[in-house]
């Protein structure tokens, strides 16, 4: 609930998101098949993917906008070397 209430809210945040990437929301629960699909045993759970649909990037846990900035631009760092060596 925090993330819902104090991190993604932020302009910041929601900005950089709109910017840089596709999110998608499931919630527990109600989203079960798509938690055992990416294997999310915790949440909240960021996990990012490339254009196929594969896994470059998770994180577990609340982050506060800035460290969630933080953590989301190194999936974006890591996602430009896997495209450039391929």
């Amino acid at each position: 609930m925090r993330m819902e209430t104090g991190t993604f809210p932020n302009r910041d945040l929601q900005e950089y998101l709109e910017k840089y990437f596709i999110p998608v929301k499931y919630i527990s629960g109600i989203d079960s098949g798509q938690f055992s699909r990416y294997g999310v045993a915790a949440t909240p759970a960021f996990i990012v993917l490339d254009a196929e649909g594969n896994e470059i990037y998770r994180k577990i846990g609340y982050f506060k906008p800035d460290l969630l900035i933080e953590q989301l631009e190194k999936a974006r760092k890591k996602a430009v070397r896997i495209v450039t060596h391929r």
